[in-house]
């Protein structure tokens, strides 16, 4: 099940709670994924910090019963960058990263 927050205040909460001032691990599925998509690791890590940025988040329960968290950035009018995490401790897992070079609009509507 996924749930979609879009509420600033529930944003911040989820950044500051789960996200920020952790030990960033690359995984695996990470690493061949932004192979795949030429991303690199400079990019996702300049795009990352800038938390005000975040419009959005999906929380997932991952197959293991983990906890993730998918940030999405509005970096200009066509381009939304999302990264997709899973907090263990004091550490977080980065799962992948996407650019979408559209919108996605669409994605983000409540019916």
């Amino acid at each position: 099940m996924t749930e979609l927050i879009k509420d600033k205040d529930k944003i911040e909460r989820i950044i500051a709670d789960n996200i920020r001032d952790k030990e960033l691990i690359y995984t695996r599925n990470y690493r061949i994924r932004n192979a795949m998509r030429d991303i690199s690791d400079e990019r996702v890590l300049e795009v990352f910090p800038q938390f005000n940025k975040v419009f959005a988040i999906e929380k997932k329960i991952l197959r293991y019963g983990d906890v993730g968290y998918e940030l999405f950035y509005g970096l200009s009018n066509n381009i939304t960058f999302s990264i997709a995490t899973c907090s263990k401790g004091n550490r977080l897992e980065l799962i992948h990263a996407i650019e979408y070079k559209r919108n996605i609009g669409k994605r983000f509507k409540v019916v």
